[in-house]
């Protein structure tokens, strides 16, 4: 704020001064001509509940009361009561907001006082990869172009002359058959038989990869990462029959990046060592960390590493290969499963077996590759079960899925929620496809399975606030250690599960998937998933940036070291939450369903 508009904000202020137990703002009375900056002292917030008067927060220096005038409230959502001698700073409202309306930065310190946000980041941060259109890195270079039965020859003539490292390949009415790299060229060079006269048909990506013009840069990434393609197509629409406004390759995006993510993928695929497979699994999170500027880029660096880490997984069963080459089936679950595994914490894995007789040999396999993840230097932790229970045959993985489903008492459930993450990433899916959908159907026959599921949400609950360096429990007990998976993550994981469930989808799929699948299953709720989401990001945001940094899991995070925006916009998170689990905990949801 420039100094002369605090000069003359503060020109118009008051010093007030508040006894122990007097109340400062009364819940429901409408606002006052002033919003309050504390100096000096404590401040406790109470709702009026059917239960009675609940605390809902704890401020002291440095903290602002008042503030949901601007987001249209007309009276105070709270009672603030000083629970110390309190020295507050009475600001006209009317002047504040000016000010706050002039400069952007206040605007989101306003807004993290509001409700949750996954896009507040530095004011001066540079705009991330999930931000920048593809077109405007392309920019309005002319695309090469040629015919399927041009030569190969002439194609590199137009490259060359384009300045381009790619061609598109279109027919007689202009629609993209094909696209060719440079690289492709190269490569067929050394291979003996090779003639320049040859038509470009035999050479192209008969399967391009084409994204609409308004994609961005993120989106890119990951649509070519997925397709194992170093060039993509940009036409209007994202069809093969739009207009080609351009081609990007993998070397295009080193304007956005200080990386290229898909250069990290492909050296994945052909690293020859595990110290190379170590340096490159490391590379990936240094990439992650860089790119992390706000929980808005969660989304896609979260799909990116989960990438990285299963292209590790499948090149280590290519140096170390299995006892036969086909019958299992290797997933992941658990945070990995979900794809929200951002820190590099080793993989919960679990293998189906078509034949069991082969136990014991996929045991000794499953050690192996084990043994080789905690090599590329991902984090050892608990195993969750042992070497011998994580493999078995599928049989035996239904006959366990439908004793958690049916007697969830006898066979304690609450121990194999994260199986109900399970993914497949390696073999033959057919496998997880069958354990799948034994699965849908046996909880379409147990109807109190979902309504279980439910109930156990509230095993984990938020805690009240942060207050100084502490995590203040609603009992008022305090920690100087934020449990970040057990007190935030867990709970949004578990009611995300909860409603993926109810829509027919037990196994599997993301917590941003599955709330989404509840914002269709009860639209009329929308509003509730939409908070969880952003909740669920900041949550993944934070975990990922301590983890990375600090070689850990992320999960135990002391308040020190969260900013005071970080700390304001989880304890609006901590709201949202616990709104979340007294609307799942309520099964009257289940009728609308």
């Amino acid at each position: 704020m420039e100094e002369s508009d605090l000069l003359a904000l503060s020109a118009h202020g008051r010093v007030k001064f508040h006894e122990i137990d007097e109340y400062i703002l009364w819940e429901g009375k409408a606002h006052g001509p002033y919003v309050y900056f504390i100096q000096h002292g404590t401040v406790s917030l109470w709702e009026t509940t059917p239960q009675g008067e609940q605390l809902r927060d704890i401020r002291g220096v440095g903290d602002m009361l008042g503030l949901t005038r601007y987001n249209g409230s007309e009276t105070s959502s709270y009672s603030a009561k000083a629970t110390s001698d309190v020295v507050i700073y009475a600001l006209p409202a009317s002047d504040f907001g000016a000010c706050v309306a002039k400069y952007p930065q206040a605007q989101r310190y306003v807004a993290a006082h509001m409700g949750v946000t996954p896009d507040y980041q530095p004011q001066d941060r540079r705009k991330g990869a999930h931000e920048t259109f593809l077109y405007d890195t392309v920019g309005r270079r002319e695309a090469a172009v040629c015919a399927p039965t041009d030569s190969l020859a002439e194609a590199a003539r137009r490259m060359t002359e384009a300045g381009a490292r790619a061609i598109a390949v279109v027919d007689s009415s202009g629609c993209v058959t094909g696209l060719l790299g440079g690289d492709a060229i190269l490569q067929a060079l050394g291979t003996p038989g090779f003639e320049p006269s040859l038509p470009v048909a035999g050479l192209m990506n008969r399967t391009p990869c084409i994204l609409p013009a308004d994609s961005t840069v993120s989106q890119c990434v990951l649509a070519m990462a997925e397709a194992g393609a170093n060039v993509a197509a940009i036409t209007e629409g994202g069809v093969s029959s739009g207009k080609l406004h351009g081609l990007i390759t993998s070397a295009d995006l080193t304007t956005a990046f200080g990386d290229q993510p898909g250069v990290i993928l492909r050296e994945i695929s052909v690293a020859r060592s595990m110290e190379a497979l170590r340096g490159l699994q490391q590379r990936g999170r240094a990439f992650v960390l860089a790119q992390l500027e706000s929980p808005s880029a969660v989304d896609w660096l979260a799909r990116f590493t989960f990438l990285a880490d299963v292209a590790i997984l499948k090149r280590l069963a290519r140096l170390f290969p299995p006892p036969v080459a086909g019958g299992f089936c290797w997933c992941l679950y658990g945070g990995a499963g979900r794809g929200e595994s951002l820190p590099p914490a080793q993989q919960r894995c679990a293998i189906l077996l078509r034949d069991p007789s082969m136990h014991l040999h996929f045991v000794g396999w499953y050690r192996v590759i084990q043994q080789a993840l905690r090599e590329c230097d991902y984090i050892a932790r608990p195993a969750h079960y042992d070497d011998l229970y994580s493999v078995a045959g599928v049989e035996e993985w239904n006959r366990r899925f439908q004793g958690w489903i049916t007697d969830p008492v006898a066979n304690p459930m609450h121990h194999a929620l994260p199986l109900f993450d399970m993914c497949p990433v390696m073999g033959d899916f057919g496998l997880y496809e069958e354990l799948e959908s034994n699965v849908n159907a046996t909880i379409r026959k147990e109807h109190t399975f979902v309504r279980l599921l439910a109930h156990d949400c509230l095993s984990s609950l938020p805690p009240l606030t942060f207050y100084r360096d502490a995590v203040v429990e609603e009992s008022g007990e305090q920690s100087n250690v934020f449990d970040l998976r057990k007190r935030a993550l867990r709970p949004l994981v578990d009611v995300g599960r909860v409603f993926a469930t109810a829509a027919g989808h037990a196994l599997g799929g993301s917590t941003l998937e599955r709330f989404q699948r509840a914002r269709t299953l009860l639209p009329a709720h929308e509003s509730i998933f939409r908070e969880a989401s952003d909740t669920l990001r900041v949550v993944l945001y934070l975990q990922a940036r301590a983890g990375i940094r600090q070689h850990s899991g992320g999960t135990d995070l002391p308040p020190s070291l969260l900013s005071h925006h970080d700390r304001q916009i989880l304890k609006i998170g901590f709201r949202s939450l616990h709104r979340l689990l007294e609307f799942t905990a309520d099964s009257r949801w289940l009728e609308a369903a």
